[in-house]
């Protein structure tokens, strides 16, 4: 392989050169995230029955799907939620499962099973979604004026739609607030003086307030379209709705009551720093989506919302992304302190500004490579792979040290430049190939991992993997060519440009005079560590091996007393509170709970730690229980950053 980048050195160069322009758009153009893709999709099956009670629900419906569902491929285990008016099950695949294929099983059986459920029982919404479906982040609106019923319009039918057009952000039905609703309060004695019921008014609400289909009329060359709209403008209108005729008057529903524009039952409050208000949750898509790209875009969606009132304030808060940012910068800063001291290292030992920048070529370009690879195989930037390029920094250098090392000892024995670079890489070339196989060797096991464990940990065991082959690559290519070209070494240990100072026979510069000492020192080292080697060596006996057997043990006698995690502790800096009160709890009682949580957070958090305080109380008999813990009014979350 040295001969070879010795004889093509432009074939070299220009392989190089498209590893550094097309790895650098691969980086810019890849997926970020905190943790690699979990690919074990998960199916949710949610079925609404709208009052019937979650004892019900499960007995009718809930069982009913479970027990049709183990007819699906490939299923790993299920878990469902009956709650009151809902069914959700969510269905757990093996890992590897074709996604599109497990939603359309479960679809099919999920209409094929319709037929035994309850009459008047809706169809099943059939969701796809990761077993890591988390929010990216809360889009949050609040303002002067604004009550919960108007916060609710507002997110469902204006900020709801403007954002859902980000690119990778799946956006559900807000939380909080109540649907917009007419109500008709009415007077039962008013009722029974004019000899009605309840059921009449709705009767008549019902077939006055429509708009029906009138015909056409054709006029010369044109043709209209006629309706007939009875539908009221305004909830003040339908006070002057008839409900029946006595004699020549009719009973009006103002007679009997008032028409109010109000707002439905409320199911779900929430509380954001202890005002009643709104949320919409931000979830990432599949298929590579960008954690950043998402935020970035809601907050610029957010920055040019339309046709809202000016006293809305929409906000964007708890957002992951930030995690994401800082996780990729404490990752890369390490790395490139770790990469920096390498330097320094192979500098000070070598002595060589070229020989080390010559070495440190085969970082950068190998990360390149490894990063090109993962992109290929549908892989993102996450920390796994990172900390995996980081653990193998120094070994990357390694290969082109044993080359470079190899290449000066030849260039020591007289050898001519040209010469020493290709019979001294090609000297060592079985050798770095060992010692490349035996590192990555090391991380094979992880491909008999399962389960999430598989995903995590296969892409750090990727990226020692790809990156230490791509250095023995350029180990072989590029340092024996760097060398050929850049390199002249003098025999006596030092190379003639840079060297000037010497050759004039003055004093030498501050940076060979300390080579000169540190080269003193490391070989007094050296002599000291050969003797204590050589007594050992001639007293392999029972102090030796006591000393090492008593040191073997004392270590492995540690383990007992360590922490066991399945990730290291972190500071993310925030923490939710999952709440349960007594159950049958009225919202509004749950929400006078929920405030005392709240205060109880603030009491004891610092005002300069704290950020924001998000409580979501209760649950909505709809879609948007689909992306809640919540199961009744009686319990809640709250969520502090």
């Amino acid at each position: 392989m040295p001969r070879f980048a010795l004889r093509f050195p432009f074939f070299i160069l220009m392989v190089c050169l498209v590893i550094a322009l097309i790895g650098t758009v691969t980086v810019i153009s890849m997926p970020v995230d905190l943790f690699p893709d979990i690919d074990m999709p998960v199916v949710v099956v949610a079925t609404f029955y709208n009052g019937m009670p979650p004892e019900q629900i499960e007995a009718d419906i809930t069982n009913t799907f479970e027990r049709f569902f183990t007819l699906a491929a490939n299923v790993d285990h299920s878990e469902s939620r009956s709650l009151t008016g809902v069914s959700l099950i969510k269905i757990y695949f093996k890992p590897g499962t074709d996604a599109n294929a497990a939603l359309s099983n479960v679809a099919n059986l999920a209409m094929a099973d319709l037929r035994r459920l309850p009459p008047g029982t809706l169809p099943p919404v059939v969701l796809g979604m990761t077993a890591s479906t988390q929010p990216v982040c809360l889009v949050t609106l609040k303002g002067q004026g604004l009550n919960e019923t108007r916060l609710k319009d507002l997110a469902q039918f204006e900020v709801r739609n403007q954002i859902s057009n980000v690119q990778g952000a799946s956006v559900p039905q807000p939380y909080g607030g109540t649907y917009r609703q007419i109500q008709i309060y009415v007077d039962p004695l008013k009722l029974e003086a004019r000899n009605l019921s309840l059921n009449d008014v709705v009767k008549s609400v019902d077939s006055s307030n429509l708009i029906l289909p009138a015909g056409d009329v054709r006029i010369g060359s044109k043709d209209f379209n006629i309706y007939a709209n009875s539908q009221f403008p305004d909830a003040e209108a339908m006070n002057d709705m008839p409900l029946k005729s006595v004699g020549n008057s009719s009973v009006l529903v103002g007679d009997i009551g008032k028409a109010v524009d109000s707002g439905a039952l409320q199911y779900n409050i929430v509380r954001i720093d202890g005002q009643r208000s709104v949320y919409v949750p931000i979830f990432k898509q599949g298929g590579g989506s960008n954690t950043i790209t998402i935020v970035n875009g809601i907050k610029e969606a957010v920055k040019h919302l339309v046709d809202i009132p000016d006293a809305l304030h929409v906000s964007v808060v708890f957002d992951q992304s930030l995690f994401v940012k800082l996780a990729i910068t404490n990752v890369s800063r390490e790395a490139s302190i770790g990469l920096l001291l390498t330097g320094l290292m192979i500098l000070v030992f070598l002595g060589s500004p070229r020989a080390t920048i010559a070495v440190l070529l085969a970082v950068p370009l190998s990360m390149l490579v490894c990063m090109m690879l993962t992109n290929a195989m549908g892989g993102s930037i996450n920390t796994m792979i990172l900390g995996g390029l980081a653990l193998v920094f120094s070994r990357l250098i390694d290969n082109g040290v044993i080359v470079l090392e190899n290449i000066f000892r030849h260039m020591e024995m007289g050898k001519p430049v040209y010469q020493a670079s290709e019979e001294g890489g090609t000297e060592v070339n079985m050798a770095v190939l060992a010692a490349t196989f035996t590192t990555a060797i090391v991380f094979f096991p992880v491909t008999g991992f399962n389960g999430v464990s598989k995903y995590i940990f296969t892409p750090l065991a990727l990226g020692v993997a790809l990156s230490i082959f791509a250095s023995y690559f350029l180990a072989m290519t590029v340092v024996p060519l760097f060398c050929a070209k850049f390199v002249r070494f003098d025999p006596q240990g030092m190379e003639h440009e840079g060297d000037i100072d010497a050759v004039k026979g003055k004093k030498p510069n501050v940076f060979k005079h300390f080579l000169i000492h540190f080269n003193h020192g490391f070989h007094r080292m050296l002599d000291w560590y050969e003797k204590l080697a050589y007594r050992v060596l001639q007293r392999p006996g029972f102090a030796t091996a006591v000393m090492f057997a008593g040191l073997a043990v004392l270590l492995i006698g540690t383990f007992p007393f360590l922490g066991r995690a399945y990730f290291p502790r972190t500071d993310p800096g925030q923490f939710v509170i999952n709440v349960r009160m007594p159950s049958g709890t009225r919202l509004e009682v749950s929400n006078g709970y929920i405030a005392k949580v709240e205060n109880i957070i603030r009491s004891v958090v610092k005002p300069k730690d704290l950020g924001m305080i998000v409580s979501n109380i209760g649950v909505y008999p709809d879609l948007s229980a689909i992306y809640t813990t919540n199961a009744s009014m009686d319990t809640a979350f709250v969520q502090t950053s």
